[in-house]
């Protein structure tokens, strides 16, 4: 007989294993979905990016364009600036006295020289770089020196030196800055601050070895690659502190290799003679100071003698030796304290020595209250190892009336 219980317990456990494989098939497909649902989410993804990827290597390729394409434009306004203090860097005599023939070859050989320097030391700079070089100095100081030098003769040799130069080359100028003390190293120290910055200036060469008065503008940009000294007549003590932070070289075919120093003026005595040394102010004062106790009661300058060997005085108190010439006397300071104390004011000369000063408000020196009669002594002495920052004429009257 058949069990019917037997058969109702093999159905349950068939539809339990037909419930299982269905349920097993049923979380098979809603993986499946999840998966693909995913995949889809991925695919889109993918398809952003590789759009973007498009997008960037164009905008990347348009980009290295436009900078080439800059680059092109700014490699023709880039320059190299050569900056010269003409009163303490000077030519060769020979390029002087040449005029102007000797301005135009003065041009053309500092350019080639700059450029070859600026090709060794920047080897990426192109071909079409412009160099710009611009000489400031006071010209008709400038003129007196070469002449009382006799380095020149005539009047317009200075002249048709510097138009030579200027038309050796459209980029070549000599600038007559002024007759004031400090007009070239004013125009020199502002054109140094803007082509620092100027991104179409390639390197500045700066050639005024001689003057400290560079020294706090060269000091603010200690360490800069896009500034080189120059070296003609020897660094000046605070330039040569600063010429390690620095490109250093030098263009001895060009420039004296010793500042243009003037001769003391004898009036219409005769030239020195070939091969004998130049006198000149720095040599007349080194000599040993006195002792303290020796300078405080020491004779005022005014009434000091002449000295065996002079003739006499003119009746404005001008020291004469036995040929007529003018011989200035001794000038002892009171210590080298006080001289210390004095070059550190900067001091205005004429105001001080002589009772006025001829620049007026223009002058950059100190006037304030009148100097004690031991300090113009001293000032004196200070202006006579420095006498080129004051002009011979102004020197010799301070030493008649004091």
């Amino acid at each position: 007989m058949v069990n019917l219980n037997e058969f109702t317990q093999r159905h349950e456990a068939v539809k339990a294993v037909e419930y299982g494989k269905d349920k097993l098939i049923e979380d098979l497909i809603a993986e499946v979905k999840q998966l693909q649902a995913a995949l889809d989410l991925e695919k889109e993804g993918m398809e952003d990016q590789r759009t973007l990827a498009k997008a960037i290597k164009f905008d990347l390729k348009k980009y290295k364009s436009d900078m080439e394409d800059m680059q092109r434009k700014q490699s023709k306004l880039s320059f190299v600036s050569v900056l010269i203090d003409g009163d303490c860097m000077n030519f060769h005599d020979d390029f002087v006295q040449d005029g102007q023939r000797g301005g135009r070859s003065a041009a053309r050989l500092l350019t080639e020289k700059v450029q070859r320097y600026i090709q060794d030391f920047n080897p990426e700079a192109g071909p079409n770089v412009q160099y710009r070089i611009r000489v400031y100095a006071n010209v008709r100081g400038l003129a007196k020196t070469y002449r009382d030098t006799n380095t020149i003769t005539e009047d317009g040799t200075l002249d048709s030196f510097i138009q030579g130069f200027n038309m050796e080359g459209v980029f070549c100028d000599f600038v007559d800055a002024g007759n004031g003390k400090e007009c070239s190293d004013v125009k020199i120290n502002a054109l140094l601050e803007s082509e620092i910055v100027d991104v179409h200036c390639l390197h500045v060469v700066f050639c005024a070895s001689a003057d400290n008065g560079y020294a706090r503008v060269l000091g603010r940009h200690r360490g800069s690659e896009k500034v080189s000294l120059v070296e003609g007549p020897p660094f000046a003590r605070e330039i040569r502190e600063l010429a390690s932070e620095f490109e250093t070289t030098s263009f001895p075919e060009v420039f004296r290799p010793q500042k243009l120093s003037r001769r003391v003026s004898f009036g219409s005595a005769p030239l020195t003679p070939t091969g004998t040394p130049v006198t000149n102010y720095a040599s007349i004062v080194r000599i040993p100071p006195r002792p303290q106790e020796e300078a405080s009661s020491s004779t005022p300058i005014s009434a000091l003698p002449t000295g065996p060997s002079a003739k006499g005085k003119t009746k404005l108190g001008v020291h004469r030796n036995a040929s007529g010439q003018r011989v200035d006397s001794h000038i002892y300071f009171s210590s080298r304290a006080n001289l210390d104390a004095l070059k550190q004011q900067k001091l205005c000369n004429q105001y001080h020595i002589l009772g006025s000063c001829s620049y007026g408000k223009g002058c950059t020196h100190k006037h304030e209250h009148r100097l004690g009669k031991e300090d113009v002594a001293d000032l004196m002495y200070i202006a006579r190892l420095s006498w080129t920052s004051v002009s011979a004429e102004g020197l010799c009257w301070a030493f008649i009336w004091l």
